[in-house]
């Protein structure tokens, strides 16, 4: 068994037995990984800590033939403490970190992806998390491949137009002209197709600074729940947990 040493952030952790965990990690240089970790549950006030939910931390573990690797150590970078003391933060890191779950494979790793986890940790204390959540749906379909096309109408390649109408089932663009083709087409004002493209074409940096308005936010918010709800055949835990307390 080859031995590997990675940055990751802890995005869920299941127990295994009386005292050990399965984590699920995503690492800078092998995307999504999964290791058991031995006695943590035992040592929760020492090593146990280590794998708390978005911790950042250098993870050595022994690569096995299987999905399943054995964690031999673990050292804290950054706790990011700062997303446990509201129920806000908590719930958009938990959301975040359950996208990535559903939406990366196994040994598939996307460096600015890992680049996008650090910056919303760091930033979603300080800024709104409706704002933060758009931004990081949006860049994480963009790398994933996911991102609906944007450019120019699915039907009849039109590219001068203002405002369209998204079509999640075809994961695309229409103009007015042809929306009626597509009853679930969703309408989508100028300053909401413009938002969508910026995010998709700037740096994250650049993006973070961009304050939208409330109704490109709600605009933005709907075409991704629709998105989402059709690519993974309904909404993940955390979307509920959101909608269920009227979170947002």
């Amino acid at each position: 068994m080859a031995i590997r040493k990675t940055e990751a952030f802890i995005l869920k952790t299941q127990p295994l037995r009386s005292s050990s965990l399965i984590v699920t990690f995503f690492s800078r240089e092998f995307g999504k990984l999964k290791g058991v970790a031995k006695g943590v549950r035992k040592e929760r006030e020492m090593r146990g800590a280590t794998f708390e939910l978005f911790t950042h931390a250098d993870i050595v573990f022994y690569e096995k033939k299987s999905d399943l690797h054995l964690i031999s150590d673990a050292c804290i970078i950054d706790s990011f403490d700062s997303l446990r003391g509201r129920l806000d933060t908590i719930t958009y890191a938990s959301y975040f970190s359950e996208l990535v779950d559903v939406l990366t494979e196994i040994h598939d790793p996307h460096d600015n992806l890992f680049a996008l986890i650090e910056v919303c940790f760091r930033y979603l204390p300080a800024i709104p998390g409706e704002r933060i959540a758009r931004l990081f749906e949006i860049k994480l379909l963009t790398e994933i491949g996911w991102m609906p096309y944007l450019n120019s109408c699915l039907e009849c390649r039109q590219t001068a137009f203002e405002r369209g109408f998204f079509s999640a089932s075809q994961g695309a663009l229409v103009c007015a002209g042809c929306m009626a083709r597509y009853p679930d087409a969703l309408p989508l004002s100028r300053e909401g197709l413009s938002q969508l493209r910026y995010y998709t074409t700037h740096t994250l940096d650049e993006c973070i600074k961009v304050v939208p308005s409330i109704g490109v936010e709600k605009e933005l918010k709907k075409l991704t729940e629709t998105f989402f709800a059709y690519r993974l055949s309904g909404p993940l835990k955390t979307q509920r947990f959101m909608s269920a307390i009227q979170f947002n």
